[in-house]
């Protein structure tokens, strides 16, 4: 099963560690993303996730920096447990404006 972490991009940070067995430098990126929303009472909901990919995503990411996301995010449940990732074989879905802060669809009746 698929399910998306939707929110703002914050922030695109590239990070370097040294593996220290082999002595290696290992490249990545931190993405921030804030969720925001209201709850049924109007009040703001925030939460921000800090998501890690490969650093060869960089420039995809840079380029949505200031804007809202989704990530696609695969849900699997095995024998040892249920297990939650970043998918990054499917492409992420970019938004003009905040999705959960529209006006609701309204259903007739």
């Amino acid at each position: 099963m698929y399910t998306y972490l939707i929110g703002f991009c914050d922030e695109v940070r590239p990070i370097s560690r040294i593996d220290k067995k082999t002595g290696e430098v290992l490249m990545s990126i931190d993405v921030t993303i804030t969720f925001e929303s209201k709850d049924q009472q109007g009040y703001l909901i925030k939460s921000t996730e800090t998501v890690n990919f490969d650093h060869t995503l960089k420039p995809k990411f840079d380029a949505v920096k200031g804007q809202y996301i989704g990530i696609p995010y695969r849900f699997i449940t095995t024998k040892m447990g249920n297990y939650m990732f970043p998918d990054d074989s499917l492409e992420f879905q970019v938004f003009k404006d905040n999705p959960f802060l529209k006006e609701p669809v309204k259903v007739s009746k």
